[in-house]
């Protein structure tokens, strides 16, 4: 029999672990193990990925936790007040913010290992999830208290484990508890109380002594000598001895990667941590999995220094193994694995039967959308038939697998985000289902886009099926509460996720182990943008930009050693986060089969990712907050607040086929519209020119990963312009790809072929479909062609077809997904066409794609729309549209709107929020709105009271100008900007005193009111354009007065460069220079396999998308990532009527200017990759 080890932290014990249950699992398998235990520090993290682990390698699972005992805080330093707070028997407390007083939190006073008991139906289960939630309830108030429990908190959990007659829960007092630290100490007599203490405080049976020995050094910790004095304190106290070896690594080479993990918890560098002998560090490298022959070992030695003998060995043995067979979990009985379960039938309203319940609000959904309750005989043109017959086919099968209580849920849900007025819509395989479109929770009718509910939902998969659902991002907490509210804290949690290393974070925490100064560290993880930590040595030989890196580290010893931890770390689990969509529907045992602790909204969350869901049995809806709902929200209310008297526009019934939409979709001016902005995006759609919905469903599917990857978008593109014609399947399948111009895009027409050939049936079909491309696509082709042979196929037809399902694999993408990224696609394309000011404000404020604010700012420029700068009167807390009224006169550089041209009566533009502007906290801003408007300066000051910096920020944004302007001052906005800078500088008065006495947040140390704006004197011209645009870029991250580019006019003038809006009328292979501001980077996987990166700059006047192959890397290879000014040369790249783009030759840093190349060195200096030179004639300066 292998031996048992009962405490083992996997990777998921954050900085503590090394290896993933799996690892660790298949080195238990090669030892032989029956029984494997995972007791990962302060939480369940690793639980169900272990249970599922040893399940797949026939191993049964243990589950533990390794849990900190908090003691009594130790008294310090603290405020006087008489005697001492620790001599007189008081909780010691210490200061906090305003002089107050708290109590200090507890300290660790030790470590415990707690198991849950197998074989009882899941109460120690139960238990151990109840444990690990309350040992975070107090950390959860506080994050000063440590995570874990005091001795009497963890007996009262034990005690209530043992209620029902059976041990729940076994403790096991270690080597790091607090009797294992007293004898360290050589406090033996304290060490034997203590465990006379948890041998009285504890129930029978439920106490167990562990004993470790890694061979160190006598005295240490884990030394034989003290695994000795373990073995015979338990043995005095009556007290059952197992064996374990505090596994951390799977193997002894990981023993290094451990190491560096306790540099990375405790923030100490190694050299520090070996010479402080502070019992952090391993002793040596002696905690991995060990064989039965190590172990037994082990025991030998123990018992043998015990003068126990052969005898106490063998006892230590049996003994772990008895612990192992109690502690062994029931996979099924014990955890539930494979069974969902639901919130209670009470709870959702029901008295009755779920599934006529569901059927009933089916058919009311079908009286709502088509407007009769008679529907089914009254409605003409309505296909009844196919409604009727698709709806009773689905419930039927939802029946079948039990699931009318989870659609039931899901539709509640759906049914608390209508009532709350929250945006929302399917998205995913759930758009396939009628009856997910007739509870109201998708907008798209899946039988207006012929979609499969098979692809969705069938008998063949008795899974729970997934039914995502988008809202407003800005108000998904909101909806979160409003969960909990309705369902109660006792059936509803938030998932988790696990935050693992990425090569930066690696770095930083490698570099700190190894003591390289904090300079040193950020600069090189500062080159390492999206760069894989696993592979960073093999990176640095094949990237261009990464060759400076590469050669400091052939000199520089440490710098090589940083390589290889950062290449140890990669990936590993670092920390939990809220799961930014994940909520958990359950009954009330929820509680009892996932621990939680608080997430960073306040609400509880699971200590289960998303992957452990369905194996646990929990129901995961996944709510996810979407900026472009939010943006059509915002846009929506914004069109309803300017025109009262005007119904607001309904994006979700009103119809799909505007032409103007599609005119503005097909010219590629997409910035900001949903799906379709990123320059690949843009090139597709300017190629494909969408005429229809339809169109824009194909063109999200084509625009993955898999289908470009497949080469799927040429052939389409072609098929589409009439530019070849594929050759037919079969005349049998003509029908099911004429939709795609007879090439196959969707995930449902691979269905359908399958189906049309073999009568497999859909739900067949999917499985098959999910098969193509692993390991287990040979029985699919032996079945698909003996299912095609029987129904009368040629050999070479059958050929001919499995060839392309074979090359699809899984290339191709979900139509339903498609058709619910489509709808908002179409909704924010007519929004831009319709309402473009009300739509370009809600990107503003919610920011919903891929590029920064001040290109969408600069977009809402190049539409015409006045930008209106921040002003404490006039903005909001949100950007909004307001009325623009031309002015007598010139704009002087001093107004506020300066740099807006003359608009007709009623027209709009949008006023920037005052959160806009960075700098000043969000109580000061509210503050500011609250006491809107003001009088004059002195008056904002008095009711707002903004801090001296904030009111320097707001005067440097421009929001102040107004009021100057109302002053009728001859001072200039320099000269406001200047003085109220020098007050922010100016020390306060008293400036010795300690920091505890400074001013609070908005309080003026410096009576500001003495100088009002009226008296402010005159000496500083107005800024130049330049200023204020750099004000503005260090207020606001923006440029509200012009564009950045605008003050490297001259120079571009100099090099020729051509402007993005002057692209378009050039031909195809134009040598050309572009400039502008990155606006992003992206290096997508392409299809080849080798990097490409695409760099967007923005001019000024348009977007410019650069694409940069071997050659261009390697030339530019310095400037691919930093800089944020860029001058490129290259040629221009026709990819459709409304597509150009730039194939770069070579990037230079513009804001480097000796760096630049000489302009007449440039252009006609190489040709276009494949045709011959031809040079873009130069405009002339001024022109």
């Amino acid at each position: 029999m292998s031996f048992p080890h009962l405490h083992v932290a996997s990777a998921f014990s954050a900085h503590y672990g090394v290896a993933r249950p799996a690892e660790l699992a298949d080195t238990a398998r090669d030892h032989g193990a029956e029984v494997l235990a995972c007791t990962d520090r302060d939480g369940l993290y690793g639980a169900v990925k272990h249970v599922l682990a040893c399940r797949d390698r026939g191993i049964a699972p243990v589950l533990g936790v390794d849990l900190a005992l908090l003691g009594p805080a130790t008294a310090g330093a603290g405020p006087r007040s008489g005697a001492s707070g620790a001599a007189s028997g008081a909780v010691p407390r210490t200061a906090s913010g305003g002089g107050r007083l708290r109590p200090r939190p507890p300290r660790v006073v030790g470590r415990v290992v707690v198991l849950a008991t197998g074989h009882n139906a899941g109460a120690g289960y139960a238990a151990l999830c109840r444990l690990v939630s309350a040992a975070h309830r107090a950390h959860d108030r506080h994050a000063a208290h440590p995570i874990g429990l005091t001795a009497a908190q963890l007996a009262r959990h034990v005690h209530r484990a043992a209620a029902h007659g059976q041990p729940g829960l076994v403790v096991l007092v270690g080597p790091d508890s607090d009797v294992g630290r007293l004898l360290v100490g050589h406090h033996y007599g304290r060490a034997r109380a203590a465990m006379d203490r948890w041998r009285r405080t504890l129930p029978p049976d439920t106490l167990v002594v562990e004993t470790v020995t890694h061979l160190s050094p006598q005295g240490a910790p884990l030394s034989t000598g003290h695994a000795v004095r373990m073995l015979q304190t338990g043995h005095q106290a009556r007290v059952p001895v197992v064996l374990s070896n505090a596994v951390r690594y799977a193997h002894p080479g990981q023993a290094v990667t451990a190491d560096v993990l306790d540099a990375a918890r405790t923030l100490i560098s190694l050299d520090e941590l070996a010479g402080a002998d502070r019992g952090v560090l391993q002793p040596n490298g002696q905690g991995w999995l060990k064989d039965e022959r190590e172990m037994t070992g082990l025991a030998h030695e123990i018992a043998h220094a015990a003068d126990h003998g052969d005898a106490g060995r063998d006892r230590l043995l049996a003994d772990t193994h008895r612990l192992a067979q109690r502690c062994a979990l029931d996979v099924a009985q014990d955890l539930g694995i494979g069974h969902p379960v639901i919130p209670e039938a009470s709870v959702l309203g029901l008295t009755g039967d779920p599934d006529r319940e569901l059927a009933r609000r089916c058919y009311a959904g079908l009286a709502r959308l088509h407007g009769h309750e008679d529907w089914d005989r009254t409605v003409p043109g309505l296909n009844r038939e196919s409604l009727r017959s698709r709806l009773e086919r689905e419930l039927d099968v939802i029946s079948a697998l039990g699931f009318a209580g989870y659609f039931l849920t899901v539709g509640e849900v759906s049914e608390l985000m209508g009532q709350m007025g929250v945006r929302h819509a399917a998205r995913g395989s759930g758009v396939s289902s009628l009856v997910v479109h007739l509870l109201g929770i998708s907008p798209a009718d899946p039988l207006e886009y012929d979609l499969v509910f098979e692809r969705f939902l069938s008998p063949l998969r008795p899974n729970l099926p997934d039914i995502d659902i988008d809202i407003e991002s800005a108000r998904r907490h909101a909806v979160y509460r409003r969960i909990f509210e309705r369902f109660g804290p006792r059936r509803v949690t938030l998932m988790s996720m696990q935050n693992a290393y990425r090569s930066r974070g690696a770095v930083r925490d490698a570099g700190l182990a190894l003591g390289i100064g904090a300079q040193d560290v950020d600069n090189v993880a500062g080159q390492l943008w999206r760069v894989p930590g696993a592979t960073l040595r093999e990176e640095l030989t094949r990237r261009p930009e990464l060759a400076p890196l590469a050669e400091r580290l052939r000199s520089n010893r440490q710098l090589d050693l940083l390589v290889d931890l950062t290449e140890r770390l990669d990936r590993l689990p670092r920390h939990i986060s809220m799961h930014p969509c994940g909520v958990i529907l359950s009954d009330t045992t929820l509680l009892d089969r996932t621990p939680v602790q608080t997430s960073g909204i306040g609400l509880p969350m699971s200590q289960y990712d998303k992957h452990d869901m369905d194996p646990m049995g929990l129901i995961k809806l996944d709510v996810l907050g979407v900026r472009m709902q939010s943006t059509l929200a915002h846009a929506v209310a914004e069109t309803a607040r300017l025109h009262p008297h005007e119904p607001p526009p309904d994006l979700d019934t009103m119809p799909r086929d505007d032409p103007d939409t599609y005119r503005l979709i097909s010219s590629t001016h997409t910035l900001g519209c949903f799906q379709i902005e990123s320059p690949g995006q843009r090139e597709l759609i300017g190629t494909m020119g969408p005429q229809e919905f339809n169109d824009l469903v194909v063109d999200i599917s084509l625009f993955r990963p898999g289908p470009m990857q497949a080469n799927m978008v040429r052939p389409y593109l072609e098929a589409r312009h009439g530019w070849s014609t594929p050759a037919p399947l079969h005349p049998d399948l003509r029908e099911i790809l004429a939709e795609t111009h007879g090439v196959a895009v969707y995930h449902e027409q691979i269905m359908r072929i399958m189906d049309r050939m073999t009568g497999c049936g859909l739900g067949r079909a999917d499985v098959w479909r999910r098969l193509l491309g692993s390991p287990g696509e040979a029985p699919v082709e032996t079945a698909f062609r003996d299912g095609a042979r029987g129904r009368g196929y040629t050999s070479r037809a059958i050929d001919t077809v499995w060839d392309t399902l074979h090359a699809f694999g899984s290339f191709g993408f979900c139509k339903a997904h498609a058709v619910a990224f489509a709808v908002p696609t179409y909704q924010s394309a007519w929004l831009k066409t319709h309402h473009p000011e009300a739509f370009m404000a809600g990107v503003w404020e919610h920011d919903p794609g891929m590029y920064p604010a001040r290109l969408l700012v600069g977009e809402a420029r190049r539409m015409g729309i006045p930008v209106l700068g921040p002003d404490v009167n006039r903005s909001g807390g949100h950007h909004r549209v307001e009325s623009v009224t031309p002015r007598p006169g010139t704009v002087t550089p001093g107004d506020l709107d300066h740099g807006i041209p003359h608009t007709q009566d009623g027209a709009w533009g949008i006023r920037m929020s005052l959160h806009a502007i960075t700098g000043i906290s969000t109580a000061e801003t509210e503050r500011l709105l609250a006491g809107q408007p003001y009088t004059d300066l002195a008056d904002l000051r008095t009711r707002a009271r903004p801090s001296r910096r904030s009111l320097q920020r707001l005067a440097s944004a421009g929001a102040l100008d107004g009021l100057l302007r109302a002053a009728g001052t001859r001072a200039s906005h320099a000269d406001m900007v200047h003085f109220l800078r020098e007050q922010a500088d100016r020390p306060a008065s008293g400036a010795g005193r300690s920091s505890r006495s400074q001013p609070g947040e908005g309080q003026l140390s410096l009576p500001l009111g003495d100088v009002d704006l009226l008296a402010l004197p005159a000496r500083l011209p107005e800024p130049s354009t330049g200023e204020r645009v750099r004000a503005e870029m260090d207020t606001m991250d923006v440029e509200v007065s012009a564009h950045l580019m605008d003050s490297h006019a001259e120079l571009m003038r100099r090099y020729g460069a051509t402007r993005a809006e002057d692209l378009l009328g050039l031909r195809n292979g134009t040598e050309v220079l572009v400039a502008g501001v990155r606006v992003s980077t992206m290096t997508p996987p392409m299809r080849s396999g080798r990097r490409v990166v695409f760099i967007s700059l923005d001019d000024g006047s348009g977007a410019v998308d650069c694409t940069f192959f071997d050659e261009a890397q390697a030339e530019s290879g310095d400037v691919l990532f930093a800089p944020t000014l860029l001058l490129v040369h290259g040629h221009t790249r026709r990819t459709g009527p409304r597509g150009i783009g730039i194939q770069a030759a070579r990037a230079w840093d513009l804001s480097r200017p000796q760096t630049l190349p000489d302009p007449a060195t440039l252009l006609g200096s190489r040709p276009a990759p494949g045709r011959p030179p031809r040079r873009r004639e130069p405009r002339a300066v001024g022109d």
